[in-house]
């Protein structure tokens, strides 16, 4: 099943990296039959909205009853391997800031 990202753009490679795909005609990024959800939910702010149904829905009148009922499994939250303090940059986690640099 086909979910439509909320990608913002400085964000399009993270996205890109996880496996999502980028649909021109519709300018947007967006996942096919993943099974873990987890490393997409923030690019997924309303997980129904965000189903594309549409053209399923369009040549198989059931595929939409089957749409509705697909249950997808809760995200997983867990604490990273290793804890890194947040220095209070406005950086995207995976850019360096001046403070997040080694001193030696």
């Amino acid at each position: 099943m086909r979910i439509n990202l909320v990608t913002p753009f400085a964000e399009k490679d993270a996205a890109k990296a996880l496996g999502a795909r980028w649909d021109a005609a519709r300018k947007c990024w967006y996942i096919v039959d993943v099974d873990d959800l987890t490393p997409f939910m923030r690019w997924i702010p309303n997980l129904d909205a965000a189903q594309d149904t549409g053209a399923a829905a369009a040549t198989n009148p059931k595929a939409s009853a089957k749409a509705a009922v697909v249950k997808t499994k809760p995200p997983v939250t867990s604490k990273p391997a290793v804890e890194v303090p947040h220095c209070g940059c406005h950086v995207l986690p995976w850019e360096h800031c001046e403070h997040s640099l080694a001193k030696h």
